[in-house]
């Protein structure tokens, strides 16, 4: 019985994500609005171009080129002030880079097997549970 709520509660957490898409800090406001309303998630992820496409990328790299999350709160924010109710259509076509807030710490690499650690620490929270009761 623990195993499988043990394999049914770590499981879920990975499977059926998707790939991480990067959404380019030069891409207007507009693409921004039409990209979180087919997130599933709560915002999207905000990222640097890289500089060459067919290079591998280490994390402290990764890390560097990533610019934060943009969610619909900050649209709405850049879009409720002043300047950007007198010129919407300008408003519009503003580069993300310009209304997201830079905070590259929100992005976490996870080594691979922090999922069996989580898995570790489920099955041994179980029997601590089974034991006390």
């Amino acid at each position: 019985m623990a195993s499988v709520f043990l394999y049914h509660v770590v499981g879920d957490l990975t499977v059926g994500k998707p790939e991480l898409v990067e959404f380019a800090e030069t891409e207007t406001v507009e693409a921004a609005i039409r990209a979180i309303g087919e997130s599933t998630e709560g915002g999207i992820p905000v990222w640097k171009k890289r500089s060459q496409k067919s290079v591998i990328e280490n994390a402290e790299t990764r890390q560097k080129r990533f610019v934060g999350i943009l969610n619909s709160l900050d649209i709405v924010a850049f879009l409720s002030a002043d300047g950007c109710l007198a010129d919407q259509e300008n408003a519009l076509k503003t580069p993300v880079s310009e209304v997201i807030v830079f905070n590259n710490s929100l992005l976490k690499e996870v080594d691979p097997g922090t999922r069996r650690m989580i898995m570790l620490f489920v099955l041994w929270l179980i029997f601590v549970m089974v034991e006390k009761s």
